[in-house]
């Protein structure tokens, strides 16, 4: 029997309002002699230090927060990023009134433009989303961010030969941002691409070698070039409390069962919360017979 393992990341978004409305009269006039900042005083990356089960990607993404991560997050005085929140949180007439009152003051500034191309993203809105995604790159040619975040655009789409040109040209513009790698090898994974996927995985553990995401995400690229030993190794570096999660879970206890270990595979599948995905329901099935005709 053939069988593919699930590898479940998301694809992140790069953090940086949605469409802007036309502002109200009072708007207008309390923002209008305010002068617009230019770029080099705004931060593209949250500098924030609130510790996460996977903060590889932390200061470039809030994709890979919790709710509870999010609700602890201090976003006070930072416009850009409370709107980043505010459309994690799907509370997007929040966010677009916070994008029209700052619209004066970070016209000039591709991260606002990202954010609010993120927000439309956030809704489904494909269209708006690439309109400010565009309008982000006009203020700052080769803007990495809404380069990546094109990417994640038609992934979401099934677009994914779009999807890796995207990526691929985030990833070229500049080496050190570790969004598109993580996009792009995801992409990679995706496809069967482990030799590829691979060293662009171990560059960002090396990063954050406790990331959990990544452990998982290095396994599975081991287990699909059938090195279940190396898979093994990295898969019981998560903490067993993670082990119920079944992206998680399901990758262990099917490596196990390859390598021969029944018992172990069977001890470990029994920790697994039965998914309500159908893509990871699937997956729990397959798992599930494997471990049946291992018996």
């Amino acid at each position: 029997m053939k069988f593919t393992i699930l590898f479940l990341i998301f694809l992140a978004a790069c953090s940086s309002a949605p469409e802007k409305k036309k502002s109200q009269t009072p708007i207008k006039q309390e923002f209008r002699k305010t002068k617009p900042l230019n770029p080099s005083e705004v931060s593209e990356f949250y500098q924030g230090n609130a510790p996460s089960l996977n903060p590889a990607l932390q200061d470039e993404t809030l994709d890979r927060y919790s709710i509870e991560e999010l609700a602890a997050l201090n976003t006070s005085g930072e416009p850009l990023m409370h709107m980043s929140v505010l459309c994690t949180r799907k509370d997007f007439a929040g966010a677009f009134q916070l994008a029209s009152k700052n619209f004066n003051l970070y016209q000039k500034v591709a991260p606002y433009w990202n954010q609010v191309a993120n927000c439309h993203l956030a809704q489904g809105s494909y269209r708006k989303a690439l309109l400010f995604y565009n309008k982000a790159i006009e203020v700052k040619p080769n803007f990495v961010p809404a380069l990546n975040n094109i990417g994640v655009m038609y992934a979401r789409q099934g677009q994914d030969q779009k999807a890796l040109v995207a990526f691929e040209r985030a990833n070229k513009q500049s080496k050190f941002s570790k969004t598109p790698r993580y996009n792009l090898a995801k992409l990679y994974l995706t496809y069967g691409l482990a030799e590829s996927a691979l060293p662009l995985f171990q560059s960002l553990l090396s990063e954050s070698p406790q990331d959990i995401d990544l452990l998982n995400a290095v396994g599975s690229s081991y287990f699909v070039m059938s090195d279940y030993a190396q898979a093994l190794s990295h898969y019981k570096q998560i903490p067993q409390k993670e082990w119920s999660r079944a992206e998680i879970g399901l990758n262990l206890s099917f490596t196990l069962s390859k390598l021969g270990k029944s018992k172990e595979a069977s001890e470990v599948f029994a920790q697994v919360s039965e998914p309500k995905q159908a893509n990871l329901k699937r997956y729990y099935q397959t798992v599930e017979s494997q471990l049946g005709d291992s018996k």
